[in-house]
């Protein structure tokens, strides 16, 4: 398991602790911080994602206990794994660490090889954690996604889209941590069809007005259902799918938003979407040649679509193909 290079904070009023750990850690290629106060401290982790903090339990100028609790409070911080540091010499302050939601106590003056083990324990225990939610989130996710896609008739729709989007997003220069939450949110993009009867989802003739705009519903109803949390995942696949059916130019719905108004999740979805729309088959049209999707798409570049990503998105065009022809039906 590769848990280096990681980001250490260091609460501790002595300097000369913070060089300490700085040199045992940084021959790992980690980034080590060090904060002299509690407010250091916050204004470090709210910039910064820290892996692991080093607290000073006994500094007579803070009150380490109560800095843990408050990181401790905060969901921005509260799963960061806290080693207590100092003389901590019996059981009740032991035992006050841990009540404070400490993880582990360590004395000073610091032995080196036993720091870098019981910060390497933690790292690694904390990163499984990591893995482990982070599969479960995954599977919940994509579970949702199908029983959204139950009754259609493509059921490889949304892994193409997932797929496209993914691509698509680090073609745009998104930090790898936002492909991977577009990849497994943009899977959502159409949850909100759940509430349109599937006499209308799979009618073979155009629709009427009425049913024009039950469809178009399917927008705000996936936001409904997707914004009834704070998951960050599920807040990003809410916004995919409210504003997956914008137009760069504004005439899109549900609100009518225009160009970067749009979250740049929505307007990746909005090409990715309609491509794969136009490339396969449904009940109301033919599946169009891939040249015919991507004139359409160069037409509607500045319109429909942000022209920056039609342009990645031609410009790779092989890519998305061997994506397509992976995930066919």
């Amino acid at each position: 398991m590769n848990i280096f290079p990681a980001k250490i904070m260091v609460v501790d009023e002595t300097p000369m602790h913070v060089v300490t750990v700085r040199e045992i850690f940084e021959k790992e290629g980690c980034n080590v911080l060090g904060a002299k106060n509690e407010a250091s401290a916050l204004a470090i982790t709210s910039a910064v994602k820290i892996d692991l903090i080093l607290l000073d339990a006994t500094a007579k100028s803070m009150d380490g206990y109560a800095i843990c609790k408050r990181l401790k409070s905060e969901a921005l911080t509260q799963k960061i794994p806290v080693i207590f540091t100092g003389t901590i010499p019996g059981a009740q302050e032991i035992q006050r660490s841990f009540e404070a939601g400490g993880a582990d106590c360590i004395n000073k003056p610091f032995n080196s090889a036993e720091l870098y083990a019981r910060v390497r324990t933690h790292l690694e225990l904390q990163k499984h954690r990591e893995r482990q939610e982070d599969r479960t989130q995954e599977d919940l996710i994509y579970t949702l996604a199908y029983v959204g896609e139950l009754r259609s008739k493509d059921k490889s729709h949304l892994k193409r889209v997932s797929e496209y989007s993914a691509l698509l997003g680090e073609l745009y220069g998104l930090r790898p941590e936002a492909v991977a939450m577009l990849k497994m949110a943009s899977a959502m993009h159409d949850i909100g069809n759940v509430v349109v009867p599937e006499r209308i989802l799979n009618k073979p003739f155009p629709l009427d007005m009425k049913e024009r705009e039950m469809v178009q519903n399917h927008t705000q109803w996936g936001a409904h259902i997707l914004s009834r949390t704070d998951r960050p995942v599920l807040r990003a696949a809410a916004t995919i799918a409210a504003q997956h059916h914008e137009k760069f130019d504004g005439s899109g719905y549900p609100k009518g938003l225009k160009g970067e108004n749009i979250h740049i999740f929505g307007r990746i979805v909005a090409v990715t979407d309609v491509f794969d729309v136009l490339v396969s088959k449904r009940s109301y049209k033919e599946e169009w040649q891939v040249n015919k999707a991507l004139a359409y798409l160069t037409e509607e570049s500045g319109r429909h679509f942000d022209p920056k990503l039609v342009g990645l998105f031609v410009d790779n065009l092989w890519k998305f193909l061997e994506i397509r022809q992976k995930y066919q039906e």
